[in-house]
């Protein structure tokens, strides 16, 4: 999932947006159902984009790449599924990579496929790496092999880290055959900077939300054109003529900003409500703006049009219901907002004791009211081919 956010194509950490590390209560391993419930709808356009890669022929070398892994068990679902499918093709073709250069011209190479997993340098890598031998293990066997049968023909998977922001070049040239990246380019690389210099104050909102001024609505949406542009033009030069990035992306479901979810409004309050219990104080929470943007599904067809290296195969928008008032899903959601919201908010109230924990409670206790908010968010699933 998320989070690749840094200024440009040089990452700047005190503009990076990191979940919370490691497995405990807190963690981002164990608050992150939500966000795999959107990995889940990106399974299928990976498997037709391995399908159509393997038309006429199964690659000897792929490369696979998953931008703004984080950590837990969303880390490695993507590329598993990518694993997965590949070395279903390699079964049903039972066909080696001839070498060109070998002395033997019966000889085959093994196939093999590299795995790249990149978020922000801020991000736990060590809860990350420490799953990837079992994940080894599944896709190859103990033995090394092919694990359904053991005969050893099976691809080599390796699998290495690429940390850094993802608005700027992380691959060799033309080294990749399938980028994912779920929940994560609704992220910024920063704030828009009219807001960072208290140009613009958007009271009432932590980012472009419904009731937020059109001046503001407009500097989101051209930091987000700004952001997604070098995105598509990187991830061009990275992936192979014929290569497949797919995305899923947090988004609202028409052009008017009014038809998004109150989530930018609803942060707000609990932030309010902090400030009213002399928490924080109401200056610091009209200056808090979080890197975050939510587009239409008209927006990122168009970003895409105007790059211009990718063909748009299939984009999608999915109705998702974030919070109904149920307690046990109140109090889940509470902690899943916090694990996101955590880095941005310790940068901006840096003297407050546990200001994760407070913004936990006063979020708990808005989510289940009265009134209790019901809330419904759009996921956009994209699949894009490289011309």
């Amino acid at each position: 999932m998320v989070v690749a956010v840094a200024a440009m194509a040089a990452p700047s950490q005190s503009q990076s947006v990191c979940m919370i590390g490691g497995d405990g209560e807190t963690s981002y391993a164990n608050n992150s159902h939500f966000q795999s419930g959107a990995q889940s709808l990106l399974k299928p356009l990976v498997e037709e984009a391995i399908a159509a890669l393997c038309r006429p022929a199964v690659p000897c070398r792929v490369g696979v790449a998953d931008l703004g892994c984080s950590s837990g068990p969303n880390a490695l679902a993507l590329v598993s599924a990518a694993v997965d499918s590949l070395r279903h093709h390699h079964r049903r073709r039972r066909l080696g990579c001839q070498s060109s250069s070998s002395p033997e011209p019966n000889r085959r190479r093994r196939a093999e496929i590299s795995v790249y997993l990149n978020d922000l340098p801020d991000n736990d890598f060590n809860l990350v790496f420490k799953a990837v031998p079992a994940f080894l293990e599944k896709h190859m066997g103990a033995s090394g092999g092919d694990d359904d049968d053991g005969d050893g023909d099976g691809p080599l998977v390796l699998v290495l880290g690429a940390p850094g922001s993802f608005y700027g070049r992380l691959f060799a040239a033309q080294s990749l055959h399938l980028v994912c990246s779920s929940f994560s380019v609704h992220w910024l690389s920063k704030v828009p900077q009219e807001l960072a210099d208290g140009v613009l104050v958007n009271k009432g909102n932590t980012w472009a939300g419904r009731t937020s001024t059109p001046a503001v609505a407009a500097a989101y949406a051209r930091q987000f054109e700004h952001d997604l542009s070098l995105f598509l033009s990187s991830r061009a030069e990275e992936i192979v003529p014929g290569g497949w990035l797919v995305l899923s992306v947090a988004g609202r479901p028409g052009k008017d900003l009014s038809s998004q979810d109150r989530q930018s409004e609803f942060t707000a309050e609990v932030l309010c409500d902090m400030a009213a219990r002399g928490v924080v104080t109401a200056e610091d929470v009209d200056s808090y703006n979080v890197p975050f943007y939510a587009p239409c599904a008209d927006e990122l067809r168009a970003a895409a049009e105007l790059e211009g290296s990718f063909e748009a195969v299939r984009v999608e928008s999915h109705a998702v219901l974030t919070c109904d008032g149920d307690p046990a899903k109140s109090a889940a959601m509470a902690r899943s907002l916090r694990v996101i919201s955590e880095s941005t908010l310790v940068r901006h109230f840096g003297r407050v004791d546990d200001v994760g924990g407070e913004f936990a409670r006063a979020a708990e206790a808005r989510y289940r009211g009265p009134p209790a908010p019901v809330m419904e968010g759009v996921v956009h699933v994209l699949s894009l081919r490289r011309k």
